[in-house]
């Protein structure tokens, strides 16, 4: 299909993520993660999922039954109270490890956007000088541009 001259010429698709300074901190994490670190998340984000709660509640209410009329493990299902205990300890030390990462996750992000931002920020600045310059440069009247400029960096600075 060839272009006409009532066509707009339109850009390439520009893909933001192939942006040298934009980094995929999704992926950094990762990365970084041993694979002991790797296994612990895996295993702290299935235990937070509801069908975890789900089988542990099952699993829980069938051994009772079980324990109760084969006389295997009676009231007080000390066996299951005990493998309960056991798997909960077990379970405090993956979870913590898995939290652990979940921050240093959010901390990576956290710094990455503050980079992100503060480029921003910057880039927003040069523009608004570039503005005034052209304006200047066409004799507009600069001075209202110059107090837009300030009552929006006033409103910046109000909670």
């Amino acid at each position: 299909m060839s272009t006409t001259s009532s066509d707009p010429v339109r850009p390439p698709a520009f893909d933001v993520t192939e942006h040298p300074l934009v980094h995929d901190v999704n992926q950094e994490h990762r990365d970084s993660l041993s694979p002991v670190e790797r296994a612990c998340k895996r295993i702290a984000d299935w235990t937070g999922a509801p069908l975890a709660l789900a089988l542990a509640v099952v699993i829980q209410l069938g051994w009772i039954v079980v324990g109760t009329v084969t006389k295997m493990d009676p009231y007080p299902f000390a066996f299951l109270l005990t493998v309960s205990n056991v798997l909960q300890l077990i379970l405090i030390f993956v979870l913590a490890v898995g939290q652990r990462q979940s921050s240093a996750h959010a901390e990576l992000r956290a710094e990455h956007d503050h980079d992100s931002i503060s480029r921003l920020l910057y880039h927003q600045e040069l523009q608004e000088q570039i503005l005034i310059q052209i304006a200047t440069r066409v004799e507009c009247d600069v001075e209202q541009i110059k107090t837009m400029v300030a009552q929006l960096a006033a409103q910046d600075g109000e909670p």
